[in-house]
């Protein structure tokens, strides 16, 4: 063993380079046991810091993951929130007196039952104040063809065939808002003209029927395309628009400019443009005064250019609102007129196609006016009850289409008219009313001049 000792290795070069570079610069190793120990708690020590830095990393990692994964739920979120849906209904059912034609005076009974309209109002919202808004209505249950009784005209059923339910996109416009004074709206959008115009959901008024003093002379819902600057200075809430302008072809007798909104082609014609103009000023909470003005030529939008002279609509009107806890009144006056209404009237006449377009063949005032006026009692309010209303009401309605004529037109008797109606509103909850009610109507012809209205109707808005 000794000489195996004292034999020359060729490991030993390398253990004690090894063991040199152990040692402390400038020192000796001063026993074997000493230098190993060191080394082993230096080891010891590395190890550990590197594990405590590897710890913090994860900790950091594990924070990361958790930041970008609540980073991807609120994303998810706020794009849920960005798409918001709104929408109402109205369902009516009517028991009236049915006049065949201008002539009859021995009325017949008749009910009938229409699923007026469905409204869904999508509003996308991009952020930084811009939003895309739409309305899309379903009419009278959807699309199709229909035979249209005029008793107005020829006096039976009429030959026309126009669309029986519509589907009509009545709002799509981009809103821009950057501040109380300084917003946009850009597209088709929502004439500010008329209180129910504006306030046209199933709780905003009373009886089954928008005021027949509002609809008998403007259109119902009125929309154009075009662009809106509105804002609020204080309480003062103000709307300036430049849209396409009415078509003449579609003035009547009854109803006045109601028909002239586009919609009989497939695209509007913008020859012609309008000016509108509303303010409203709240005097507090519920109490509302305010007014409108439309001015704009509509001899140009014709799908016919059969109109050689100008045929400029103006129109005003002045409204105001009291919605305080039990007590409601509502109340509106408007007034119009049509330059050279008996050339249009002859425009009308003689229009190629005319039946085909759905132009009237009643002869079209030169002045328009009207008014109505409602009011409604919360009975519930009598017993304290807080949670739903029970509204008794009444509203009376005046309008003459024919409030003056000119040229070789001449004023047409049975177009002034005025309705009482009298009736309920059950809301049990924000969102559904119940609706019955009872309604005389009559007007100033000497035939078939007495109608009696009787109806239920059901809204709901979400």
């Amino acid at each position: 063993m000794s000489n195996s000792l004292n034999r020359p290795s060729s490991r030993w070069p390398g253990v004690v380079l090894a063991l040199v570079c152990l040692l402390p610069a400038g020192g000796a190793m001063s026993a074997p046991a000493q230098s190993d120990a060191g080394s082993l708690e230096t080891l010891r020590d590395a190890i550990e810091r590197q594990q405590q830095t590897i710890e913090r990393q994860q900790e950091q990692i594990n924070a990361l993951v958790e930041h970008i994964e609540a980073e991807e739920q609120e994303r998810s979120h706020a794009s849920e929130r960005r798409l918001t849906w709104e929408g109402y209904g109205v369902a009516n059912y009517q028991h009236y007196d049915f006049y065949e034609n201008t002539q009859d005076d021995d009325p017949e009974s008749r009910a009938r039952t229409d699923i007026e309209r469905i409204v869904l109002a999508p509003t996308f919202d991009f952020g930084n104040g811009y939003a895309f808004v739409a309305e899309i209505e379903f009419e009278h249950g959807g699309t199709g063809a229909t035979i249209e009784f005029e008793p107005e005209e020829a006096g039976e059923f009429e030959a026309e065939v126009e669309k029986g339910g519509e589907i009509v996109l009545e709002q799509a416009h981009l809103r821009i808002e950057k501040g109380p004074l300084l917003n946009f709206r850009i597209g088709e959008i929502l004439v500010p003209f008329g209180m129910v115009n504006t306030h046209h959901e199933p709780s905003q008024y009373f009886a089954m029927e928008r005021s027949l003093a509002e609809t008998a002379l403007i259109p119902s819902v009125w929309h154009e395309a075009g662009v809106e600057w509105y804002g609020a200075i204080g309480l003062l809430r103000y709307q300036l628009q430049l849209v396409t302008g009415l078509d003449s072809s579609g003035f009547s007798g009854p109803e006045f400019v109601r028909g002239g909104m586009q919609g009989k082609l497939e695209f509007d014609n913008a020859d012609d443009l309008a000016v509108v103009g509303r303010v409203d000023y709240s005097l507090g909470p519920g109490v509302l005064l305010g007014g409108a003005f439309y001015y704009g030529d509509s001899a140009n939008n014709r799908p016919r250019k059969n109109l050689d002279v100008s045929a400029v609509v103006t129109l005003i009107e002045l409204h105001g609102r009291y919605e305080r806890g039990p007590l409601t009144v509502r109340g509106q006056y408007t007034t119009g007129t049509i330059e050279n209404a008996d050339a249009v009237t002859s425009a009308n006449y003689s229009t190629f196609n005319g039946g085909e377009l759905g132009i009237s063949r009643t002869p079209v005032g030169s002045e328009a006016e009207s008014y109505f006026i409602e009011a409604g009692y919360d009975l519930l309010s009598l017993f304290r009850r807080s949670d739903d209303r029970l509204d008794i009401f009444a509203r009376y309605d005046a309008y003459d289409t024919h409030a003056d004529t000119e040229g070789n037109i001449v004023r047409v008797a049975r177009y002034e008219r005025e309705a009482t109606t009298v009736g309920l509103n059950y809301k049990p909850f924000p969102g559904v009313v119940f609706k019955g009610e009872y309604s005389y109507r009559e007007h100033a012809g000497s035939t078939g001049n007495e109608q009696e209205v009787y109806g239920l109707g059901l809204g709901f808005e979400f």
